[in-house]
């Protein structure tokens, strides 16, 4: 199923914008999260915290302040994953639900592992 969905995919101008999304290793990471989320449904201060713990346990360079983290998720990367219906975000609740999206989960998936759950570098 996924070689047919990549397949129909490097047919469509969406396959640009799915790389666009998982360009960064952050966004990479933060769906690699949701998707294992039982219910999706998870708060902004979670996921920073599990995104925070992740850079700490790759050993990149210089992980990044958890506040400067919070503010590139709240600011950048959850409103990006929102605008191309990945997630729906509520940054007054600070909640963040996982909207499955079978085309972008094969693009992920089609990664080596250490890309895919945003420990390798980008």
């Amino acid at each position: 199923m996924q070689a047919e969905v990549l397949n129909h995919l490097m047919m469509t101008p969406d396959l640009d914008t799915y790389l666009d999304l998982i360009a960064d290793r952050h966004r990479r990471n933060l769906i690699h999260q949701l998707r294992h989320i039982s219910n999706g449904l998870t708060t902004v201060d979670a996921l920073v915290d599990e995104l925070n713990r992740g850079e700490r346990a790759a050993g990149t360079d210089g992980p990044p302040d958890r506040e400067d983290l919070a503010i590139q998720v709240y600011h950048t990367h959850l409103p990006k994953l929102a605008d191309h219906g990945v997630v729906e975000y509520d940054p007054e609740r600070g909640t963040v639900q996982y909207l499955s999206d079978e085309r972008l989960e094969a693009v992920v998936d089609s990664f080596p592992g250490e890309c895919r759950d945003g420990s390798g570098s980008s």
